[in-house]
């Protein structure tokens, strides 16, 4: 069970900071192909383009797990705390929605002939596993806004208090 933890606790921290490694990497290679070599690398910027695009969306799930998204709370901090929980569960429930109503969507996109039958002008991937990025994070962010609802279900029953964004992270 602590693997499940732990991987509960940082697999997007683990995932956003080896896709952000691996794309440093690959535009320095680059850069020193091209103006030490003389001869970049062809399919580096595409390549780069598609890990970033998975960063993103595996970044917006971290969002979700560390509280880290903007949020306007201005009128919302004027309300008492049993107020304000009442409130964050009915974004995080909206915000459910969306993301359900993102991952529907993409998949219906995913599953056109048109989208499926695309490769990569460079690579020559299918299309597919690039827009598989958007459902893939939507789903992982979905798992993460059920975590922060039940958290503050417990606190509204007074179970627990709900953490703050700190706590979260840690």
């Amino acid at each position: 069970m602590s693997i499940l933890r732990w991987l509960d606790a940082n697999i997007e921290r683990m995932l956003v900071a080896a896709l952000l490694a691996f794309i440093v990497l690959l535009i320095s290679v680059n850069v020193v192909m091209r103006y030490i070599f003389n001869a970049s690398l062809s399919w580096a910027e595409e390549l780069t383009l598609w890990t970033f695009v998975w960063f993103i969306w595996i970044a917006v799930s971290y969002g979700f797990r560390s509280a880290g998204h903007i949020r306007i709370t201005v009128f919302r901090d004027l309300l008492p705390k049993r107020a304000r929980l009442f409130i964050d569960l009915i974004v995080d429930i909206l915000v459910l929605l969306l993301l359900g109503f993102v991952v529907l969507e993409c998949v219906k996109l995913i599953r056109l002939p048109f989208v499926a039958m695309q490769n990569s002008v460079v690579l020559g991937l299918p299309i597919p596993i690039l827009y598989a990025s958007a459902p893939f994070g939507a789903a992982l962010s979905s798992i993460r806004v059920i975590q922060n609802m039940i958290r503050t279900v417990r606190a509204i029953s007074g179970a627990e208090v709900s953490p703050t964004s700190d706590e979260v992270a840690q």
